[in-house]
């Protein structure tokens, strides 16, 4: 059972995009989407959006000194030789 569009805009969307190909209304739909979520979202949601984002973050526990904690990265990290060869001088 197909159901009716609800407006005529979306209707003729629906019509301009039967004449395109398969690939080129992935991209339309991608463009789309983009669209809905970088634009037309109200900036309620997006207050919304990042409240639900931070839930699911945990919060930093340590008792360390901020000194003490970037003390223990910094140890933490490890040397390689990955690019010694991107600052090699050739003769």
């Amino acid at each position: 059972m197909q159901q009716q569009t609800m407006t005529k805009y979306e209707q003729k969307i629906l019509n301009d995009m039967k004449n395109l190909t398969e690939r080129e209304q992935e991209k339309l739909s991608r463009i789309f989407h983009f669209i809905i979520r970088e634009i037309i979202i109200p900036k309620s949601d997006e207050k919304r959006m990042t409240e639900e984002f931070l839930s699911v973050c945990g919060t930093w526990e340590d008792d360390r000194s901020p000194e003490e904690q970037i003390a223990d990265i910094y140890s933490a990290r490890k040397s390689t030789g990955r690019t010694e060869k991107l600052f090699e001088i050739s003769a």
